[in-house]
């Protein structure tokens, strides 16, 4: 295995942890606990940003060591993280606002779809998409991880496929890296709130 994809799974693990949990605490625990636990990560992880941004050198619990264990070379020579307090603030926002299943079906589809679009284009490459130069094979993974996981929450095949599509190309398009993690989940949020009701299986 080439160095660069061990080291890509091993940043992403930390980003399929949310996805392992959606259902469990999204659709099982509930509301208003759910949204209590998304918003306590925000807070963690908005702290540790302004510690970076300001040189605080605060030790937030959690956030701090996933940083260090995350961070890509720029993010840390530069200090910042800010990609996790898009994905937290909009997972906040999400699982306050959607119905149990389609919240948890966007989170997965940002958690489990980002990872695989990463670890897939690295290991197989194949032809790149400007403006970030993402690979096709990337794109075709995070589809078919997305639709996995949209399905397995109950939400019904139409809708499971265009917001898994629409998030691939979200994923795909976004021109800065830290942005995917505010756009993926913005927008199979978007495209499951429009396509809900009659497209959740009963």
């Amino acid at each position: 295995m080439r160095v660069e994809v061990a080291a890509e799974i091993r940043r992403k693990s930390i980003h399929m942890i949310p996805g392992f949990l959606a259902i469990p605490v999204v659709v099982w625990l509930g509301n208003p606990y759910a949204t209590l636990i998304a918003a306590f990560f925000l807070a963690l992880y908005t702290l540790n940003e302004v510690s970076l941004r300001l040189g605080l050198n605060w030790r937030i619990p959690i956030a701090w060591h996933t940083y260090r264990f995350m961070a890509r070379r720029e993010e840390l020579e530069k200090r910042y993280f800010t990609g996790t307090v898009y994905f937290w603030a909009v997972t906040t926002a999400v699982v306050l606002l959607l119905e149990p299943r389609l919240a948890a079906a966007a989170v997965m589809i940002s958690s489990f779809g980002d990872a695989s679009a990463a670890i897939v284009g690295k290991a197989l490459g194949g032809p790149r998409v400007p403006p970030r130069n993402k690979t096709l094979t990337g794109f075709a993974a995070m589809f078919l991880a997305s639709l996995a996981s949209a399905l397995l929450c109950g939400v019904r095949f139409e809708a499971s496929l265009l917001a898994s599509l629409l998030a691939a190309l979200a994923e795909l398009f976004t021109p800065v890296s830290t942005l995917d993690e505010l756009t993926v989940p913005a927008v199979a949020a978007t495209v499951l709130q429009l396509t809900a009701g009659q497209l959740l299986r009963p």
